[in-house]
């Protein structure tokens, strides 16, 4: 933890010493900076290898069709551009796909379901944090 801490919040050498819990002997403490000191380049520059670039949503659009009872076209397509910095080249990306109707109702139904969710979440978080500063 105290390696992945140093690394990935880009500890400052002045700062070493509060990622330490006071029960760790002052000695361990000066050992112990001296090899993250001595390591934190190698570190992060595996971290910079081991990072995956994931292509980041640039634009979307959202093309809602007819929806007849009867029909059997796609209602909906959505237009995605990506773009993916970590390419040498332009780096953008056009999607382009088509849903049908019990596709689309699925995965509306998914996201009201995560929001619903997520919305629990924060009240349960909100109602715990308001009992701590209450003294509860």
């Amino acid at each position: 933890m105290l390696i992945r801490r140093f690394v990935y919040e880009n500890v400052s050498k002045d700062d070493i010493h509060k990622l330490f819990p006071t029960e760790v002997l002052p000695e361990l403490q000066i050992l112990l900076t001296l090899l993250l000191q001595k390591f934190q380049l190698e570190w992060r520059d595996d971290l910079l290898k081991d990072q995956v670039s994931l292509p980041r949503l640039k634009a979307m659009t959202w093309d809602m069709a007819n929806q007849d009872a009867e029909s059997v076209d796609p209602v909906a397509v959505i237009n995605l551009k990506l773009q993916n910095d970590a390419q040498s080249r332009s780096g953008e990306l056009d999607v382009k796909f088509q849903l049908a109707q019990d596709t689309l109702e699925t995965m509306l139904s998914s996201m009201y379901s995560i929001r619903g969710q997520l919305s629990n979440m924060d009240e349960t978080s909100t109602r715990h944090l308001s009992q701590e500063t209450n003294g509860v």
